[in-house]
């Protein structure tokens, strides 16, 4: 089975948000969100696909409009 994620990342004043979507190569996925107080980039990304809170299917599919696997439930 492989694996693979996509990432959205906004710094803004020093606070960083991160969009992380999981893909089971084709057979299923699922989005994350995270946010910190400045980590890196690399930091945040993996803080969010380990301890992020997953978007409903219709919010990951506005930040993720290509991925056309059927949403994890």
């Amino acid at each position: 089975m492989k694996f693979k994620q996509e990432a959205r990342y906004w710094n803004t004043n020093g606070k960083g948000i991160c969009i992380m979507a999981s893909i089971t190569e084709d057979i299923d996925w699922a989005v994350y969100i995270g946010a910190d107080d400045g980590w890196s980039e690399e930091q945040l990304m993996k803080w969010t696909i380990d301890f992020g809170a997953e978007l409903l299917e219709k919010d990951a599919r506005h930040f993720f409009p290509d991925i056309k696997l059927p949403y994890r439930r």
